[in-house]
């Protein structure tokens, strides 16, 4: 099925277009930095991006903008960053960007509630702009897990929905969907406060490796375990296929993308293991992942989402 194809079978499914009400809608699509959105997406879609800030002692960079993943890696050596959200400001300027450009409506897709203050922020913002009609859709997911999501909501916004059924379709498919993945080293979750020191200590002296998923609550935790690198990678496609696998099962279409912190050889070993393992897919994306996620994990990250659409 192609990617049309599942965005058409999205629409009829038991939603009817009130033509009247669209046609009088301008839907933007906003998202943070941390959701990672396929460039080709940001430019066709014109997405409107707020940063997140990646803090060194010389300074303050902003995620993907003043600062690309290529540089964090290069300065672990002497200095490993610190992160944070949006400031009121950035996001209060998006949202001032948007309205100029003439939008009535805006969809904000953001990072999980459970893992950042992103999404607490933007709905705060959100819910003072009375020029605007405004929805944010807590994904409760990370990185490709959540720039997915916001994929399909610039797909189903061109595709001409009403803005109340793209948020509820967006929010739909976020809730159902997935994303895992496996680190090279347990080292730089540990200094963010992600894993405690015991899991640290173990799993680095037994280079036992954890599969990370985002639960129910939208916070990280270890869905499975690996001995060594190969092994955390093969069990990494092996979970995130299981979910590709019980959807088509049940009918569904199915995204897949695949991102990496530098470990491109790697991942895209894997994209092409998913190609030849579902080409009942409507698309297998691949990318890589932010500044601000590459900070928490350390280089050699490999994560695989899944979108049920």
């Amino acid at each position: 099925m192609t990617v049309n194809g599942a965005i058409h079978d999205i629409i009829e499914q038991g939603v009817e277009l009130v033509r009247g009400e669209a046609s009088s809608q301008r839907i933007a699509v906003l998202v943070d930095s941390a959701a990672d959105v396929p460039l080709q997406a940001v430019q066709r879609y014109g997405v409107h991006i707020v940063p997140l800030h990646v803090h060194y002692s010389d300074g303050d960079y902003l995620d993907r903008v003043t600062i690309q993943p290529a540089e964090v890696y290069a300065r672990f050596a002497t200095e490993v960053p610190t992160t944070s959200t949006p400031s009121p400001a950035d996001v209060m300027a998006a949202f001032d960007d948007i309205a100029a450009e003439g939008y009535t409506h805006v969809v904000a897709v953001t990072i999980s509630s459970g893992l950042s203050g992103t999404y607490e922020l933007v709905r705060s913002v959100a819910a003072g702009r009375a020029d605007m009609q405004c929805a944010v859709v807590d994904t409760k997911s990370i990185g490709i897990g959540a720039g997915l999501t916001a994929l399909l909501a610039c797909e189903l916004v061109d595709a001409g929905l009403p803005f109340s059924q793209v948020v509820a379709r967006a929010q739909a498919v976020a809730d159902r969907s997935a994303v895992f993945f496996c680190v090279n080293t347990l080292e730089y979750l540990y200094k963010g406060g992600r894993i405690g020191a015991a899991t640290y200590a173990i799993g680095s002296k037994l280079d036992i490796r954890p599969t990370i998923k985002c639960d129910d609550e939208g916070k990280y935790a270890v869905c499975a375990k690996a001995h060594g690198r190969k092994g955390s990678l093969k069990k990494t496609a092996s979970l995130a296929g299981k979910v590709a696998a019980a959807a088509i099962a049940e009918g569904r279409s199915v995204r897949i993308a695949v991102a990496h912190g530098d470990a491109e050889k790697e991942a895209r070993a894997i994209a092409a293991q998913l190609h030849e393992e579902f080409p009942q897919a409507s698309e297998i994306l691949f990318g890589q992942i932010s500044p601000a996620l590459v900070v928490h994990t350390g280089p050699g990250l490999v994560g695989i989402g899944v979108s049920v659409l």
